[in-house]
């Protein structure tokens, strides 16, 4: 039997379209790929129906998905408001640490 090749990037693309499809918020889903480490998603979620909250509780939800597998993986995903995301853009709000949007890639929703 062969073992399917896990990819971070196959894997972001089916959060991502999960997560449009399940939350009507969600009005952008960004896939950070730049310094994560092996096998960790790391996500950014705009989601116009989240309340504003204080910048320093900027913490992404840490998903240990099918641990002790051949597909194991981290799921991290950051949930800004539009507004959050918009300054996170220009610099003048900062992603957690070793968070990079170098190469950030807006994912769609098919």
């Amino acid at each position: 039997m062969s073992k399917t090749m896990f990819s971070d990037d196959r894997m972001a693309q089916w959060y991502a379209c999960q997560h449009y499809k399940t939350d009507p918020g969600v009005v952008a889903v960004y896939y950070l790929p730049t310094d994560s480490p092996d096998r960790e998603i790391r996500l950014v979620e705009v989601n116009k129906l989240i309340g504003m909250r204080d910048d320093s509780a900027l913490e992404p939800i840490d998903f240990g998905v099918d641990a002790g597998t051949d597909s194991e993986h981290r799921l991290c995903v950051l949930d800004v408001t539009p507004e959050q995301w918009d300054r996170l853009q220009r610099g003048a709000l900062q992603l957690p640490p070793q968070w990079s949007l170098v190469d950030a890639t807006l994912m769609d929703d098919r």
